[in-house]
């Protein structure tokens, strides 16, 4: 299937409500980035704050690769500071710093296999029981970016363990996809989420991430930064969730 066809069923998808989606039960969000968890989640996490349901985000990775070679900023400075805007965001949408989890794993090299992928995906079971979560939401396997792909492995593994648990796939730069582009997959399944009540927590929340939406980090000509053009899908009063198959 194209990638034009496959947004196209996406925006096309059922419109429902946030319990329909979740249950009303408690839910996981897998966070490759500290940003991710904003840009793609964020109307749900605080439509489902609003009601009192309890949301963990795990963060996957320590976000130390966005500016690789900033003097101002150098590695550890970097990692605390995109921490910093992951528990404002999440504070922003509702979720306090307790249900806040990190992994710590690289940056652009997240494990898809051996002991520090068996380490995580121990790590994550025991939060998802913590939580009790019926639900865990995760970045598109198809998103162009290796976290984001190890994300979802990482996921799709859980579930082999947890055979209840209900896997809901989100993408991120998989909007940015040229339509023209062939990827393995199904016909989506799942629903659009209507966020507009709740879409100026999401823009502050997307905005507290100041080093990847501003030029606080001006030293690093290779550094990220998002433009108006890469947050346009991530300021639509809608979220779109995929449901991922089972194996």
């Amino acid at each position: 299937m194209k990638v034009g066809q496959f947004f196209q069923l996406i925006d096309e998808l059922p419109l429902e409500d946030w319990r329909t989606l979740t249950g009303g039960s408690p839910f996981v969000v897998f966070s490759p980035h500290p940003d991710d968890e904003s840009l793609g989640v964020g109307g749900l996490i605080a439509l489902a704050r609003q009601h009192g349901t309890d949301v963990a985000i795990i963060l996957v990775t320590d976000g130390s690769m966005s500016h690789p070679n900033s003097r101002a900023y150098p590695r550890e400075r970097l990692v605390a500071i995109r921490r910093a805007e992951f528990v404002k965001a999440a504070g922003i949408l509702g979720v306090a710093e307790d249900r806040l989890f990190e992994l710590g794993l690289p940056d652009a090299a997240v494990p898809l296999e051996g002991l520090a992928f068996e380490q995580a995906l121990a790590a994550v079971g025991a939060i998802v029981m913590k939580v009790g979560a019926r639900n865990l939401f995760v970045t598109w396997e198809h998103d162009p970016h290796c976290d984001h792909e190890a994300a979802a492995q990482l996921a799709r593994a859980l579930r082999q363990k947890h055979p209840t648990l209900q896997l809901w796939s989100y993408p991120v730069w998989g909007w940015h996809l040229p339509p023209s582009q062939e990827v393995v997959a199904p016909a989506p399944e799942g629903f659009r989420l209507d966020i507009g009540e709740v879409l100026a927590q999401k823009r502050a929340a997307i905005a507290a991430h100041a080093s990847q939406m501003t030029d606080l980090i001006d030293d690093d000509p290779q550094g990220f930064r998002f433009d108006e053009n890469s947050l346009t899908p991530f300021l639509r009063p809608l979220e779109h969730f995929v449901k991922v198959p089972n194996e």
